[in-house]
C-alpha cells in the first residue's frame, strides 16, 4: 500500500465579532437613572463613553481577526510548500527506482558489463515520458495550486516508458532518428528478453501487424499511433524516445564482458614484481602488479558480489606467473567458509587460517610478528635494504573479511598498520577484502593501498572510500564480478568466470609446473586436540607440546624437575589432569600416591622421595578441618625446602577448594599448569579472560603464559601400594573413643577382654574402653594406665586430646573403619587395626 500524501486542511475564515448592543444600551440606562436620582450632570458622561468603547472593541476584534486569517493562510501556504517538496522527492525516488528496474538503452550500453548476463527483465524501455502512477496526493482541492498538486501526484515525469518485452514495435519518421531508435530498441530488448531484435521501419503511418506503432518527430518527441496486444496497456501517447549511436550499439550487443578463467591463465603476466592478469576490461586482460602499483591492495564488495571469485582468480594468476621460491601466500578466511580450500594444494600456499577466535587471533599477531622479525634479521645479516634482496620470497597475506578479523583482535589492526607501512621493505604485501573498507580499514592502511578494487557496494560513500568515485555504487547485482579498479584512476573491469572445475584443473596444472619444494610455512597450525607423549631432551620431563608462535616453534613441553621441582596441575574433571600427572610420574620414575588420606599424610614426611598426589583437594577434604590445615602446613614446609624431592600436586580449581587453605601453594610452586577450568577459576589463576575456552579439549591448558597440549595416555598412572596396618598387639590398652559402646561390643565379640574406666584395674590384659567424658571423670585411672600401657585413640577431637593427653599436634589420620592410632609411652604414634569378630 502506498503511503499517500494529503492536502493540508484549508483554514476557514472565522465569523466577525458582533456589535455589543446590550453592552452599549445598558451603561446609558444606568447613567440616566443615576442622573435622575443624584441630579449630577457628570454621570451622563457614562452614556457618552460606553458607545465609544464598544465601537473600539469591535474595531480591535476585526483587526485581530484579519491578523489571524493572514497567519492561517501563511501556515497553509508553508504546508503546501512542504507538500510540494515531499512530492518532488517521492516522484524523483519513484523515477529512480523505475530507471533501476528498466534502464534506458544509453545507460545499458554505457555499463554493458554490469547488466550482461542478468536474467531477462520481461520489459522493453522505449524512452521516457510522463508516466501515470497511483495517486501520491489525496484530498479535496480548493484552488488552482492544490489542483495542480493533485495532478502532479498522478504522473512521474521523465520515467521510463515500458511495454512488455514480447511487443513488436514499428516506427516511422526521419531516417536517422528511425535508425537510432531501432538500435535503442534492440539493446533494450537484449535486456528485456535476451534477444537483440530491433523494430520494423514503416514508410507510412500504418502499423501492419505490429503491436506498437511509433511516429518520431523532428523536435525530439514521439507519439504512439497504435497500441494493441501486449502493448494495449500502454496509456502514454507522447514521450521522448530512446536513441543510441551505432558505436554504443555495437559495444553493447557484441559482447557481454564474460571471460573464462582459463583464458587469462593461458596468457599469464611476465614474472616481474607481483604482476598478475586476473581482470578484464573492454580492451582485454588487465595487468596489476602489487610491487609496482601497490604495495598493498584493498577489495570492497557486498555479500554475493564476487569477492571470493576475484581472490581465487588473483591467486591463481599470481601462481601462474611466479614460482613458490619467489612467492609465498598466507590465506586468512574469517568467514568460516571454505573459499580457499581448492587452493590448498598450490605449492605457493604457506598457510591457511579460517575463522579465528580470540586465542587464534593472538597466535596470528605473534606469528606474523615473528615472520617480520625473521625478515628484518635476514636483510640485516645480508647487508641489504629489503628482504627480497636477501633471498627471501615475497609474502602475500590475503584476508577475506578483514573487518571480522580486527574486531576479534584489536592487536591485529595495529599489526596490519605496521605491515602496511613497512611491508615494501620486508617483502610483505597485503590484500584486504571486506564489505565496507571505509568503516574497517584504518586510514594509515588505506594510504598504502595503491591497488583498490570495488565490486558492488551498498552506497556511494562506500564506493568513494575504496575507488574515490561513486562508480561502484552503480554496479548492479548482475553480472556477478562487475567491478571498478582504481590504480591511477577508476575504470570498469570484470572478474573472469571462475568455475570449480576450472579451478581444479588450474591447480593441478600449476602443481605439475612447480614440482619443487613448497613455500616455507609462516603460520604454525594449531596444537592438535590429542597428542601422544613426546620424547624430551635429557634432564627434562616431557609433558606435551608448547605453542610458541612468536618464535614459530612448537617444541616439547619439558618440565625441568631438578631445577624447578615444584609443579602444580589444576583442572576440572575430564580436563586431562590425571594424564598430566601420569606424564610427570613417568618422567620421574615415581608412583602416584593412592587416594588415601593416611598414605598422603605419611608421604609428606618423606622429603627424600618424590611426592605425586592426584585430587589433592578431595584428599584434604576427607582429612577434616584440623588434619587438612596441618597437612597444608606440612606441604608448605616441603615446598619451601629446596632439598626436598620433586613434588607434583594435581587438583581442581580454587572454586572447588571449599575453604581449604590451598592458596599459599600457588605462590610456592615453580611451575603451574592450568588446564580447563571454569571462567572464574581461569581468571583467578591466569588473570586473563581472553585465553579462557569453555570447550577446550582434554590436555589443553596454559603453562608459563603459553598455550600447551598435554600428551594424553590411555593407561592410568602407577599408584603406590598402601602400607599395611598391623593388628593390635597383645597387652593392656586404654581406648579413648568417640563411639565407646560400639567399640566395646566389637572387641568383646572378637574375644578381647574389655572394661570401663570405672573398672580399669579389673583386667590385667585387654582394652579399657571409654569416651572422652568418661576418661575425664576417671583421669587418675588414665594417668596410671598411661604409665605402662599404650593409649588407643579413635575419633576424638583435638580439644579432647589436649585436655586428656596434653597433645597439641594432630595424630596421623586413619582410613579403615577398624583403624586407630596407638600412642606408646615412648615413641611415635602409629596406626593399628582392632580385631573384628
Amino acid at each position: 500500500m502506498i503511503d499517500r500524501l494529503a492536502l493540508p486542511t484549508r483554514p476557514q475564515p472565522p465569523d466577525p465579532p458582533p456589535f455589543p448592543l446590550i453592552g452599549v444600551v445598558a451603561p446609558v440606562g444606568i447613567a440616566l437613572v443615576l442622573f435622575a436620582v443624584l441630579g449630577t450632570p457628570t454621570v451622563l458622561l457614562l452614556a457618552v463613553f460606553s458607545p465609544v468603547l464598544a465601537v473600539a472593541a469591535v474595531l480591535d476584534g476585526r483587526l485581530q481577526l484579519r491578523r489571524r486569517t493572514r497567519r492561517d493562510r501563511r501556515r497553509h501556504d508553508e504546508a503546501l510548500d512542504t507538500l510540494e517538496r515531499e512530492l518532488a522527492a517521492r516522484r524523483a525516488a519513484a523515477v529512480a527506482e523505475a530507471v533501476r528496474r528498466s534502464p534506458g538503452a544509453a545507460l545499458l550500453a554505457e555499463t554493458s558489463e554490469d547488466w550482461a548476463g542478468r536474467p531477462a527483465s520481461g520489459e522493453l524501455c522505449i524512452g521516457t515520458g510522463d508516466v501515470p502512477c497511483e495517486p501520491l496526493v489525496t484530498g479535496a482541492p480548493a484552488d488552482e495550486r492544490e489542483r495542480d498538486l493533485l495532478a502532479a501526484g498522478r504522473v512521474l515525469p521523465g520515467a521510463p516508458v515500458v511495454v512488455p518485452a514480447v511487443t513488436t514495435v514499428a516506427v516511422t519518421g526521419p531516417a536517422p532518428l528511425v535508425a537510432a531508435f531501432g538500435r535503442a530498441v534492440s539493446v533494450a530488448r537484449l535486456r528485456g528478453s535476451g534477444g537483440s531484435e530491433g523494430c520494423t521501419v514503416l514508410h507510412a503511418a500504418t502499423g501492419g501487424s505490429a503491436d506498437l506503432v511509433v511516429r518520431l518527430l523532428a523536435d525530439g518527441a514521439a507519439t504512439v499511433l497504435h497500441a494493441s496486444g501486449p502493448a494495449a496497456a500502454c496509456v502514454v501517447r507522447e514521450f521522448r524516445p530512446a536513441y543510441l549511436t551505432a558505436a554504443a550499439h555495437g559495444t553493447a550487443v557484441a559482447s557481454d564482458g564474460a571471460v573464462p578463467l582459463s583464458a587469462l591463465l593461458a596468457d599469464p603476466a611476465p614474472p616481474r614484481g607481483l604482476a598478475a592478469r586476473f581482470l578484464v576490461d573492454a580492451d582485454g586482460p588487465v595487468e596489476v602488479d602489487l610491487v609496482r602499483d601497490g604495495p598493498h591492495a584493498v577489495v570492497g564488495g557486498t555479500t554475493g558480489s564476487g569477492k571470493s571469485a576475484l581472490l581465487t582468480a588473483w591467486l591463481l594468476a599470481l601462481a601462474a606467473s611466479h614460482p613458490p621460491g619467489a612467492l609465498a601466500m598466507l590465506l586468512v578466511d574469517c568467514k568460516g567458509g571454505a573459499a580457499f580450500d581448492p587452493l590448498l594444494p598450490l605449492p605457493h600456499v604457506a598457510g591457511v587460517v579460517t575463522d579465528l577466535d580470540a586465542a587464534e587471533a593472538d597466535r596470528a599477531v605473534a606469528s606474523l610478528g615473528a615472520e617480520l622479525r625473521r625478515r628484518e634479521q635476514a636483510a640485516r645479516d645480508a647487508g641489504v635494504a629489503d628482504a627480497v634482496a636477501a633471498g627471501l620470497p615475497r609474502l602475500l597475506v590475503v584476508v577475506d573479511e578483514y573487518r571480522a578479523l580486527v574486531d576479534r583482535s584489536p592487536g591485529l589492526a595495529a599489526l596490519f598498520a605496521d605491515l602496511a607501512a613497512r611491508g615494501r621493505s620486508l617483502g610483505v604485501h597485503l590484500v584486504l577484502c571486506t564489505q565496507r573498507p571505509g568503516g574497517s580499514v584504518r586510514d594509515e592502511v588505506l594510504a598504502n593501498c595503491g591497488v583498490r578494487v570495488s565490486l558492488r557496494v551498498q552506497s556511494a560513500e562506500d564506493s568513494r572510500a575504496v575507488v574515490g568515485s561513486d562508480a561502484a555504487a552503480r554496479v548492479g547485482r548482475e553480472p556477478v564480478g562487475a567491478a571498478v579498479l582504481a590504480v591511477e584512476g577508476p575504470r570498469r573491469v570484470r572478474v573472469p568466470v571462475v568455475e570449480p572445475e576450472a579451478v581444479e584443473r588450474a591447480v593441478a596444472a600449476l602443481r605439475g609446473r612447480h614440482a619443487g619444494p613448497r613455500a616455507q610455512p609462516c603460520w604454525l597450525p594449531p596444537l592438535p586436540d590429542r597428542l601422544a607423549l613426546p620424547d624430551a631432551p635429557a634432564g627434562l620431563v616431557p609433558l606435551g607440546l608448547i605453542d610458541l608462535p612468536e618464535e614459530q616453534r612448537q617444541p616439547v613441553l619439558g618440565w625441568a624437575a631438578p631445577g624447578r621441582p615444584r609443579l602444580l596441575i589444576l583442572g576440572d574433571p575430564g580436563s586431562g589432569r590425571t594424564s598430566a600427572l601420569a606424564a610427570a610420574a613417568s618422567g620421574l620414575g615415581a608412583a602416584v600416591q593412592p587416594p588415601s588420606a593416611a598414605a598422603v599424610w605419611d608421604a609428606l614426611a618423606r622429603l627424600d622421595e618424590p611426592l605425586l598426589v592426584d585430587d589433592l583437594d578431595q584428599v584434604l577434604d576427607r582429612l577434616g578441618e584440623t588434619h587438612a590445615a596441618s597437612a597444608v602446613e606440612r606441604l608448605v614446609a616441603r615446598l619451601r625446602d629446596r632439598s626436598a624431592a620433586p613434588t607434583v600436586l594435581a587438583m581442581r580449581g580454587p572454586g572447588a577448594w571449599s575453604g581449604l587453605p590451598l592458596r599459599p601453594l600457588l605462590g610456592l610452586a615453580d611451575e603451574v599448569l592450568v588446564l580447563r577450568v571454569g571462567l572464574e577459576d581461569h581468571l583467578a589463576l591466569t588473570g586473563r579472560r581472553d585465553t579462557w575456552v569453555a570447550t577446550a579439549p582434554p590436555g589443553r591448558g596454559r603453562y608459563a603464559g603459553h598455550l600447551v597440549q598435554v600428551g594424553l595416555t590411555t593407561a592410568p598412572p602407577d599408584v603406590a601400594p598402601l602400607a599395611p596396618v598391623p593388628p593390635l598387639p597383645a597387652g593392656r590398652f586404654a581406648l579413648l573413643s568417640g563411639r565407646p559402646l560400639d567399640r566395646e561390643s566389637a572387641l568383646r565379640a572378637a574375644g578381647v577382654p574389655t572394661a570401663s574406666p570405672d573398672a580399669a584395674d579389673s583386667i590385667p590384659a585387654g582394652v579399657v574402653v571409654g569416651s572422652a567424658a568418661a576418661w575425664q571423670a576417671r583421669w587418675q585411672a588414665l594417668d596410671r594406665l598411661r604409665a605402662d600401657a599404650p593409649v588407643l585413640v579413635d575419633r576424638v577431637g583435638p580439644g579432647e586430646l589436649r585436655s586428656l593427653l596434653g597433645r597439641a599436634e594432630p595424630l596421623p589420620p586413619v582410613d579403615g573403619p577398624d583403624d586407630v592410632v596407638l600412642l606408646p609411652p615412648e615413641g611415635e604414634p602409629r596406626r593399628v587395626r582392632l580385631p573384628r569378630p
